[in-house]
């Protein structure tokens, strides 16, 4: 189970470290295949496509051996931690003590339910 959670953070780590890249290159942009396409080759938008990449290489070698029922909400849980984090600390942006309190019951109920699962 370590080697399932260690892996999981890692994707998630990866996952929205791409996430945050892309959203630095196409928030705000115009909804329009010409913009969007214009953005393909900045640096923000390779880094977020290769850390993505990294994200799902990483997923891959999870499924290989971790059971679809106990990887998904682990790593949902992990994932929604991970962006909570980058949404205050990079992002800048204000959470709510009400909207902190429910997201540590979400990761709470995860973790109690995933505890005895069989990998």
């Amino acid at each position: 189970m370590i080697a399932l959670v260690s892996l999981c953070l890692l994707q998630s780590i990866l996952g929205v470290a791409g996430i945050t890249f892309l959203t630095r290159a196409l928030h705000g942009k115009a909804f329009e295949f010409r913009t969007i396409l214009s953005a393909v080759g900045t640096g923000d938008v390779i880094i977020g496509s290769s850390l993505l990449l990294g994200s799902f290489l990483v997923m891959a070698i999870i499924l290989s051996f971790a059971r679809m029922h106990v990887y998904v909400p682990l790593n949902t849980a992990i994932t929604f931690l991970v962006t909570i984090l980058a949404s205050i600390f990079i992002q800048h942006e204000k959470i709510s003590g009400e909207e902190l309190l429910g997201m540590v019951f979400v990761v709470l109920g995860v973790f109690l339910v995933a505890r005895n699962w069989n990998v």
